[in-house]
């Protein structure tokens, strides 16, 4: 019998009335864990942020639009299920003045139903990707509505390359992602 207590090793003890207590070192792996889990949930906001920032680089006809990432949860082939995820957009805007692709074009005026398909294409990609990147928590199952504007990135968009984490915090102030935990 170990009589010996080793707070350097991370453990959980039980002590002779039950009661359950962690050694500082477990603490110490615990407080690491919950770091590393935020650093994670923040690089996530950033690749969201780049994803996003990569549709108005792509598309450098689209103003803004509206896209709603909807869950659901579908049965597999073992009797369980897993969370699906579909898009839909809506409210795509040209930006004004600018030469339409043959896919949003619509005999000289923008074709709003073809901006939507082409851009739920695109997202179509990505879009399970980015509701989890936003929604980090696996149990979600939230519509998540991203109204979305050119004009809260202009300044991202010279031509160099961008920063995912400028990019979210741009469109999700309320939300940014810590710039010193990536």
């Amino acid at each position: 019998m170990n009589t010996t207590e080793n707070t350097d090793v991370p453990d959980y003890r039980v002590d002779a009335s039950g009661a359950i207590t962690v050694t500082e070192a477990g603490l110490a792996v615990d407080r690491a864990y919950r770091e590393a889990e935020r650093a994670f949930d923040t690089l996530q906001h950033c690749w969201a942020g780049a994803c996003l920032a990569g549709l108005f680089v792509r598309h450098p006809w689209l103003q803004s639009l509206r896209a709603t990432l909807s869950a659901s949860a579908e049965y597999d082939d073992q009797g369980g299920t897993y969370r699906s995820i579909s898009s839909a957009v809506t409210q795509a805007v040209p930006v004004a003045g600018a030469t339409l692709p043959d896919s949003v074009n619509d005999e000289g005026t923008f074709d709003e139903l073809g901006a939507i398909a082409v851009i739920e294409a695109d997202l179509d990609e990505c879009d399970f990707d980015l509701y989890t990147s936003i929604h980090t928590a696996p149990d979600d199952y939230a519509d998540l509505v991203l109204e979305l504007s050119r004009t809260a990135i202009a300044p991202l968009l010279n031509g160099a390359t961008i920063s995912g984490a400028e990019a979210y915090r741009a469109w999700f102030p309320e939300d940014p992602p810590n710039s010193g935990a990536v």
